[in-house]
């Protein structure tokens, strides 16, 4: 899905988001940036995430101009939200973004006519009138931010309403683009990154971080051609690695390794021994192993085992003194690095996902050794899929006990939402 066109792109892209739930991240890969050039790139991931970040506020002002929205195809009114938010959010000539919608539409074969008659009437009702002044205080948080109202019901049983409402603001602004690096290598990974145009700043959260600011592609690419440790992880996840307290010489399971992070992070860490990371799906499992094959020689004494399996079928004949289980989740907390996920999950998911969490953590208990720790996370902010899954595994184990508990938000802690449990095998 290349095209030389970024208004193009961006309405075929949403249109395989939200109408085929694909996600954002699968669809709109380096092959597909590398197609463009800086300028029409920067635009393209523009309008595309802020299309998503503000789904249901731009269908909300759209709505009084469709006669019959269900008879218009996923590309026309995709067309129309990518049109509305270059109108508004981005304040581009209103003359072009019409022109070009009208263009786009052409393209696909669908209603040139009705996208300009709808956009004509749009920006006559809202010409010269800024988002603050469309955008009133009475206004559903679900609209305001586009986050579905489930979502939003639930944490406000947990959290008051300036907190959701920080929360749901934290979820719509763009995130750093955080990497790991080796510890004792990160201020010459800044400096590196600094002369090549980017502005970086150490984590204060963790000792491997660097949080970099401008487009993900071009940092890639900057990141490419050096010689070091990297890798793409955010605070969060990083913090995962250093609460599994990994020692030298140490055998660690990762049972649900890629893209590989917490796989080689760990190894950086603990400079040598033993690592089984298990993945069960086989794209998930290649893009491990190419992680794994670009960064090993940067970590030559660490042992790292890929295996395509499932870690609930699997049986090892030897303990590990640490088990990392990353579980699958709903991903809840990393709307604002991935604002489809809004539109794709949904409470039935999280309970089913809570199910499987509980099946893999009892399995994987069973591998680790006496005085050894097993530690549980998920980018998740929902209890069912954290503290429920931790509380009911352990009344039914008296043989671990619970070590730590963390919880992180991007509201409040400025990075992805997680949950860790860090869990000790006591007999």
């Amino acid at each position: 899905m290349v095209y030389k066109s970024p208004r193009k792109t961006v309405v075929a892209i949403l249109s395989t988001v939200l109408y085929k739930k694909k996600s954002l991240k699968s669809l709109l890969t380096d092959e597909v940036l590398s197609s463009f050039h800086k300028p029409d790139r920067a635009f393209l991931i523009e309008v595309l995430y802020g299309t998503l970040r503000n789904l249901y506020l731009i269908d909300f002002l759209l709505e009084g101009f469709f006669k019959d929205k269900t008879r218009l195809s996923p590309f026309t009114v995709n067309n129309l939200r990518s049109a509305v938010y270059q109108l508004l959010f981005m304040r581009l000539p209103e003359y072009a973004v019409t022109f070009e919608a009208v263009n786009v539409e052409k393209s696909f074969n669908g209603n040139p006519s009705v996208v300009n008659a709808i956009l004509r009437n749009f920006i006559k009702q809202y010409s010269g009138k800024s988002l603050q002044d469309i955008v009133k205080s009475n206004l559903s948080l679900s609209i305001k931010y586009s986050h579905p109202e489930w979502l939003i019901r639930r944490w406000l049983k947990r959290f008051s309403h300036e907190d959701v409402e920080h929360l749901l603001k934290a979820n719509n602004e763009k995130p750093p683009f955080t990497i790991a690096v080796k510890p004792e290598e990160r201020a010459t990974v800044a400096d590196y990154l600094t002369e090549k145009g980017f502005k970086v700043e150490f984590s204060e959260a963790v000792s491997s971080g660097l949080k970099l600011y401008g487009q993900g592609y071009e940092i890639r690419q900057a990141l490419r051609e050096a010689s070091f440790f990297w890798i793409v992880q955010d605070e969060a996840s990083q913090l995962v690695c250093f609460l599994l307290e990994s020692f030298e010489g140490a055998r660690i399971l990762d049972a649900c390794a890629s893209p590989g992070g917490k796989t080689l992070l760990t190894a950086a860490l603990m400079k040598k021994g033993e690592i089984i990371c298990i993945e069960n799906n086989r794209v998930r499992f290649k893009t491990l192993q190419e992680n794994i094959n670009r960064l090993k020689k940067f970590v030559p004494h660490v042992k790292i085992k890929p295996q395509l399996a499932d870690i609930r079928q699997i049986e090892f004949k030897y303990f590990f003194e640490r088990i990392i289980l990353d579980a699958p989740c709903s991903s809840t907390g990393v709307i604002r690095r991935n604002p489809d996920v809004r539109y794709r999950v949904s409470e039935e998911e999280i309970k089913r996902l809570s199910e499987i969490q509980k099946h893999m953590i009892e399995k994987v208990s069973h591998f680790l050794a006496k005085d050894g720790i097993l530690l549980y996370s998920v980018c998740s902010t929902e209890p069912e899929e954290a503290e429920e899954v931790i509380e009911s595994f352990l009344q039914k184990h008296d043989e671990f006990s619970s070590i730590n508990k963390l919880r992180t938000y991007p509201h409040t802690h400025g990075m992805d939402g997680f949950f860790m449990a860090k869990l000790l095998r006591i007999k």
